[in-house]
């Protein structure tokens, strides 16, 4: 039978839950190397030793927070599946949605790091992998015949589309320049399906 849950246990997942969305905000603006005890702690206004009672090591809490954040993007990534309807219009939702710098940052700060850091690899493969699940998910869900395949191709034009505008933030991505790749990649999965 379930148990409610009590108002200092609901204060606690406040507070972790403030602490993982105060790591990200700091990834996202400086790399994994921002996150510290202290800065996430001044980030989520809480006291230091908090951010030590939840989390002994930065890089658990670094991981976690990379959780926390695939978690969410994966989530806000059906919901435009939903709302799209279409392969067209999910790619259009898709590309809109793929040049937010913030997302950028996070998310190829970790990539990275990880190359650097063994303790952050499990977090970058689940991010990877996750990633390329729902793509191949969403693509299947609108009837792709070749989803599985395109996948991961269309994982890593949105990630080398990602880098490219970090790389030189003087000439952000167009938008429709990175629509009409997706659409190209997605479109070629399909003609190469049905040459014989």
């Amino acid at each position: 039978m379930p148990t409610s849950r009590t108002p200092q246990q609901e204060r606690s997942q406040r507070r972790r839950e403030a602490v993982l969305q105060a790591a990200i905000d700091l990834i996202a603006e400086g790399g994994v190397q921002a996150v510290s005890h202290r800065a996430v702690a001044a980030r989520a206004g809480l006291p230091a030793s908090t951010v030590g009672y939840f989390f002994a090591a930065i890089d658990d809490l670094t991981a976690e927070a990379v959780r926390m954040y695939m978690a969410r993007e994966m989530a806000a990534y059906r919901d435009l599946a939903r709302e799209a309807g279409t392969l067209d219009k999910l790619v259009d939702l898709v590309g809109h949605r793929a040049v937010d710098v913030r997302l950028a940052l996070a998310q190829v700060g970790v990539y990275l790091e990880a190359a650097r850091n063994p303790a952050l690899r499990g977090a970058a493969v689940e991010i990877l992998s996750g990633f390329r699940a729902l793509a191949g998910e969403l693509l299947q869900s609108l009837d792709h015949p070749r989803a599985a395949a395109a996948a991961p191709a269309v994982v890593a034009l949105l990630d080398g589309f990602m880098l490219a505008q970090l790389a030189d933030p003087e000439a952000p991505i167009d938008p429709d320049a990175l629509i009409e790749a997706i659409r190209a990649l997605v479109m070629g999965f399909l003609l190469t399906w049905s040459t014989p």
